[in-house]
């Protein structure tokens, strides 16, 4: 289409001011009457950014439905490979899915992959090294949420056994960086925009065992890279909920409370290392680390939810609305980036407009916890960095635990900190757990006073422990492939 540049801008500036509805308007519209104007690279693109933007408004069915479009005209594989990755991430929103069908629409990824383009390793080549040459593979070296749960990866690697290397994918310099950075790893930048030539430059290294620390999140870069065995040995985990699909990929990190042995292994294309503990390591930002705990009970119980608000389904709005029903007098305190259209949601659900309050996101919103009694997990897309930042300001968690991997992080969590009770099996049994929650005045207060400790003395902050098991598990299975056992 001629000037579709300007297009594409249009909707640059659309996406950078959260004007969800005008983009999704402007697209269906472009598409509905132009479509005759478009080749099917523009038609991709639209439809790509059409389900970006609908997953914003909380209309995933129809996010779905336009990324599997996206992908089908996509003009090429390295296109098609971004779609599908951003396509899976909204898969989890679904609540009907089931974790076999989840599990099958993973495993469809490999397809977007060419066996005989993988690069060689040679065995000879990775015994001469003295040291097991360990990767980590991220576009999230920066203030994200993910660097809370890598940076004791970084900081307290074993370096008489281990030579470190971090390959960033975002080239982001600010100042978790640049503290990630002065941990004595080796550094490399491979903003590159073809994945096999990120897989070559991390091959040149003669990297042993590769981490992909962010699964299908960002794109799949990282995956992607990982598709064209970049190492001979790769794992994924911690960064994303449910398996790679890629063949390519030969583990996945887990633990016993996220996949109990014996279960899940069938909804996974890696084998499963499975911690005896947590399967991540939580280190929370300066902010949260200097906060104070200053919590005092409320007249009247307010359940709270800080969590992404596009993991808010109607479905998890009728639930709250029973819990509500169920505890009179309390209210639901919401956060979203637009929260005129979820406090309308939640209304039209029948919650009654004098008991939720949703505040607009912000930045630094850690002091906000105080003014909640008992924090909600939402389902099946479950919360992570939230449920940890909650739990160190001292609010207790209530979170119901699925069948699979990713709808467990708040049960594996809770159960690590010593909380394992509060995590519900059924949506009756989460109702019931909150209520009689708030409801108990005095072990409100005392876990109000001591969660912060439990978490701090727990395995999900105990770092030196968790990076020996983790990096026991990396030479093991590098064993095992010197030995050709993998």
């Amino acid at each position: 289409m001629k000037d579709f540049s300007k297009i594409a801008e249009e909707l640059a500036v659309l996406q950078s001011r959260g004007r969800w509805e005008a983009g999704v308007e402007r697209m269906e519209y472009m598409l509905r009457r132009h479509a005759a104007d478009l080749d099917r690279g523009e038609r991709s693109f639209l439809c790509g950014k059409l389900g970006y933007f609908l997953h914003f408004i909380g209309r995933i069915e129809k996010a779905v439905a336009a990324y599997r479009e996206a992908i089908a005209l996509a003009p090429c594989l390295a296109q098609q490979r971004k779609l599908y990755s951003d396509y899976l991430m909204i898969c989890h929103y679904l609540p009907q899915l089931s974790d076999e069908e989840l599990a099958e629409r993973h495993f469809a990824y490999d397809r977007l992959f060419r066996p005989e383009e993988e690069l060689h390793h040679e065995r000879e080549v990775h015994r001469r090294h003295k040291k097991i040459r360990l990767g980590y593979l991220s576009s999230n070296f920066k203030a994200h949420v993910m660097s809370c749960f890598m940076m004791q990866l970084l900081a307290l690697a074993d370096r008489s056994r281990f030579d470190v290397y971090c390959y960033d994918l975002g080239g982001c310099s600010d100042a978790a960086a640049e503290q990630m950075k002065s941990f004595g790893n080796n550094w490399r930048n491979i903003v590159l925009p073809e994945a096999k030539d990120r897989a070559r430059a991390i091959a040149a290294d003669e990297i042993d065992v590769l981490f992909d620390l962010s699964g299908h999140t960002d794109g799949g870069h990282g995956l992607a890279t990982l598709g064209y065995k970049a190492a001979p040995v790769q794992l994924t985990g911690i960064g994303y909920m449910s398996t790679s699909g890629l063949k390519a990929v030969d583990c996945f990190l887990s633990d016993r409370f996220l996949d109990p042995p014996g279960e899940g292994d069938a909804h996974f294309s890696e084998k499963l290392l499975r911690l005896s503990r947590s399967h991540f390591c939580y280190t929370p930002f300066e902010k949260i680390f200097k906060s104070t705990v200053d919590w005092r009970p409320h007249e009247r119980p307010v359940f709270g939810c800080f969590n992404n608000s596009s993991k808010i389904s109607d479905d998890m709005l009728r639930l709250w609305h029973a819990l509500l029903v169920r505890v009179p007098g309390s209210t639901l305190l919401l956060k979203a980036w637009k929260p005129e259209r979820l406090q309308k949601r939640a209304i039209s659900l029948g919650i009654p407009p004098g008991r939720i309050e949703v505040r607009p996101m912000t930045l630094d919103y850690i002091h906000e916890y105080m003014d909640m009694d008992v924090a909600l997990d939402t389902f099946p897309y479950t919360g992570g960095g939230t449920t940890c930042e909650a739990i160190y300001m001292g609010v207790p968690v209530v979170t119901l635990a699925g069948t699979r991997h990713g709808t467990r992080f708040g049960l594996s969590l809770l159960e690590n900190v010593g909380l394992g009770e509060l995590a519900a099996r059924t949506p009756e049994e989460y109702v019931e757990k909150a209520a009689a929650l708030a409801s108990d005045g005095e072990l409100l207060a005392a876990l109000h006073k001591n969660l912060r400790r439990m978490i701090q003395r727990s395995p999900v902050m105990d770092g030196r422990s968790y990076v020996r098991e983790v990096e026991a598990m990396y030479e093991e299975i590098w064993q095992e492939w010197l030995a050709g056992r993998e």
